[in-house]
């Protein structure tokens, strides 16, 4: 049986992020000569845990509306949360705090998601 469309999007955008080299923090996704850019641009090569799962929803969905829907799902599915906007904001906070221990803190919300479901 195939896997539900909100654990293909989570393992999708933690592989984008699990690599630091890939991992941003205060834009949603960057481009290879660090410059701001939406997620879905081709040229983004590094994202924030929201703009992994943004990209990872495009990728699988293949157009903008869908993809929302599809990646407020999939954080609502990682952070356990009722509310997208919710969802986001704590997981753009988590994101974006301290260096040393962010990316760790997001990639163990991503596992604990995939282990729990």
């Amino acid at each position: 049986m195939s896997k539900p469309l909100v654990h293909q999007i989570a393992e999708r955008a933690r592989g984008f992020i699990a690599d630091p080299r890939k991992w941003t923090q205060y834009a949603i996704a960057r481009t290879g000569n660090n410059r701001h850019c939406e997620p879905t641009d081709a040229k983004a090569v590094r994202f924030c845990a929201y703009g992994a799962i943004l990209r990872a929803a495009y990728d699988i969905a293949g157009s903008d509306d869908q993809a929302q829907r599809l990646a407020d799902q999939t954080a609502m599915f990682i952070m356990g949360r009722d509310s997208p906007y919710a969802a986001f904001e704590e997981l753009i906070a988590i994101n974006d705090g301290q260096r040393a221990s962010a990316r760790k803190n997001v990639l163990d919300l991503f596992e604990k998601a995939m282990v729990n479901a």
